[in-house]
C-alpha cells in the first residue's frame, strides 16, 4: 500500500523537529518511526527534546497509535527529556495527551505554535536560536 499524508524531520541543536501534514496511514507512521530513530541517535548521548507540529496535520488510521506509542518508549529510554506539540484541532491534543502516559521521563507540553515551542525549548536547555 502507499504512504498517505508526509513529515518532515530535521535535527536543531539537541532537538528533533516533526512536522506532520494531510491524514496519515500505517505505511507513513513506520516510515516516520525508523526515520526518527535514525535522527534521535545522532543526538541522544546528550539528553534531548521533540518539536511536533500538528499545525497541517488531518488525522491517521487508529492504528497509528500502537506505533507512536512504542516510539515513545523508546524515547523514554533513549535520553529524550522533553517534548513540545502544536496542535491545531482539540482531538489532536487530546489523542497526544493519552500517548504521552508512557513517557514517565519526559515533561510535555503542548503549544499554540512554533514561537512558544521554540521558547520553551529554550529554556530547557535544548535549542538555542
Amino acid at each position: 500500500m502507499n504512504e498517505h499524508g508526509s513529515f518532515t524531520i530535521e535535527v536543531k541543536d539537541q532537538t528533533i523537529v516533526v512536522n506532520c501534514f494531510d491524514s496519515w496511514n500505517s505505511e507513513t507512521v513506520i516510515r516516520l518511526c525508523k526515520e526518527y530513530k535514525e535522527h534521535v541517535n545522532t543526538i541522544s548521548d546528550k539528553p534531548w527534546g521533540c518539536l511536533v507540529d500538528f499545525t497541517y496535520w488531518e488525522l491517521s488510521t487508529p492504528d497509528m497509535w500502537e506505533k507512536i506509542d512504542e516510539l515513545n518508549e523508546w524515547g523514554n529510554v533513549n535520553n529524550q527529556k522533553y517534548e513540545v506539540v502544536i496542535c491545531s484541532l482539540s482531538i489532536q491534543r487530546t489523542l497526544m495527551e493519552a500517548s504521552h502516559e508512557v513517557l514517565t521521563n519526559v515533561e510535555t507540553k503542548f503549544c499554540e505554535n512554533l514561537a512558544q515551542a521554540y521558547d520553551w525549548l529554550e529554556s530547557v536547555g535544548v535549542y538555542k536560536k
